[in-house]
């Protein structure tokens, strides 16, 4: 991609980029309050399944899924947050979260939404420290949503294992009349099936945000989504000999990132900015990369069979394949595929 020794924005400018700064959360419900966990690091929201117990567990771990051929441990939360246990029922979700030391899961009672929450409205909780379960506190329709950090409950678990339960003990604690087991064992074997379908570049969707190109409605998968920012507040350098479908280069909080007109990119006119024009800017360790978009427009859940159906109907290796959803056609962007584009290389 484009490399740039450029100059840095006027502060002015600059300070009008931190005011936009946001971050991504996902919204989980426990006992019917709402906490919140960085979108980025979430990999996978799955409903329950049947769990693995190889060994007595400590209280906290409900169960062992396997999630791309690895064993991870689902943490209970009621138990760590010392609320009541219960019996979990077929609604309740399990999500997979990648943190800088590990991959986990937690199980919460329902995923309520994905939220863009400005940095700004974030406060830290009185006595937080360092290893606190929180990083802070928003408010959200009038209720405060604690957002979660991961890593110190990970840390909290190994420090505290308390009291370790056999595999009877934590089975009770998730459905089991003969119909639910079957349910649960189904969902587990769909699972390893969608983990076979990722070796042959099957791509996996469920939790997503939609956006408007030229009337045309797009699909991104939320973990592949760094952060947005508002094209009227960045300012954009143009370098020469580059493809026409580069944008230009935008320096976002100290970082230069190259801007994709997609609509050019797949051969269509150009993108003519608008208010409400946006950067997507992408997660990805090896670009520093964004994509222009007309208008960012909803969260969106989508079932993981109905992809790879419309998935296995499509003959093209592309970037893009068609989802119908709630009679609305999408356009599912595989940013994968996205990023190997051989016309992406910039000599």
């Amino acid at each position: 991609m484009t490399d740039s020794n450029l100059t840095l924005q006027p502060n002015s400018l600059l300070q009008e980029i931190q005011k936009e700064e946001n971050e991504i959360y996902t919204l989980i419900e426990i006992d019917k309050k709402i906490y919140a966990i960085e979108t980025k690091n979430v990999l996978e929201i799955v409903k329950i399944m049947e769990l693995d117990y190889p060994y007595n567990l400590p209280s906290c771990i409900l169960g062992i899924m396997e999630y791309e051929q690895t064993p991870i441990a689902v943490i209970d939360l009621r138990e760590i947050l010392k609320n009541e246990r219960i019996t979990y029922n077929l609604s309740a979700k399990i999500l997979v979260i990648k943190t800088e030391k590990s991959t986990t899961a937690l199980i919460c009672d329902n995923v309520v939404d994905v939220k863009k929450i400005n940095l700004s409205k974030i406060k830290d909780i009185p006595y937080m420290t360092q290893n606190s379960l929180y990083k802070g506190v928003f408010m959200e329709n009038e209720k405060d949503v604690y957002i979660l950090n991961i890593d110190a409950i990970e840390e909290y678990i190994k420090k505290n294992p308390e009291k370790y339960l056999n595999k009877e003990n934590n089975e009770k604690y998730i459905i089991n009349d003969e119909i639910s087991k079957k349910t649960l064992q189904e969902r587990k074997k769909f699972l390893t099936k969608i983990t076979q379908d990722i070796q042959t570049n099957t791509p996996l969707y469920d939790m997503g945000v939609s956006f408007s190109i030229n009337n045309v409605k797009y699909y991104i998968n939320m973990a592949s989504v760094k952060e947005f920012f508002k094209v009227n507040n960045t300012k954009f350098i143009k370098i020469p000999s580059t493809p026409d479908f580069i944008y230009g280069v935008a320096n976002i909080k100290g970082e230069y990132i190259t801007v994709l007109d997609i609509r050019k990119f797949f051969n269509n006119s150009k993108t003519h900015i608008k208010e409400k024009s946006t950067i997507i800017i992408l997660n990805s360790n090896e670009f520093k990369i964004g994509i222009l978009a007309d208008e960012i427009c909803e969260s969106l859940n989508i079932n993981f069979e109905e992809i790879i159906q419309n998935k296995l109907q499509k003959q093209e290796e592309t970037s893009t394949l068609e989802f119908v959803k709630d009679g609305e056609i999408y356009q599912v962007l595989d940013v994968d595929k996205l990023l190997q584009e051989d016309k992406l290389t910039i000599c």
